[in-house]
């Protein structure tokens, strides 16, 4: 998955962080945002990637992992879009 994972104790308590490299995505999601400009809504329209690292903290935080959630952290990151309409 490309993900590396550092655990580190700070102030008595134990930090997990977790970095991975989103450049092969990001370049993944720029040619597929080119590729699809100015086409319509359609079933199973793939509007974006959310990396691994990031759905784990999903899975971890209240509400866990939903269509919505995923869309709005697609809005916040938008250079994860697949698919520009789903900006708006």
């Amino acid at each position: 998955m490309g993900i590396t994972t550092t655990v580190e104790r700070v102030d008595g308590r134990v930090r997990i962080g977790k970095t991975y490299d989103a450049e092969p995505m990001l370049i993944e999601a720029a040619a597929a945002r080119a590729a699809t400009d100015g086409e319509r809504w359609g079933e199973f329209r793939k509007v974006g990637e959310v990396p691994m690292a990031e759905l784990a903290t999903f899975y971890r935080q209240d509400g866990g992992l939903d269509n919505k959630r995923l869309l709005a952290w697609v809005r916040a990151n938008p250079l994860f879009c697949w698919f520009n309409k789903a900006l708006k």
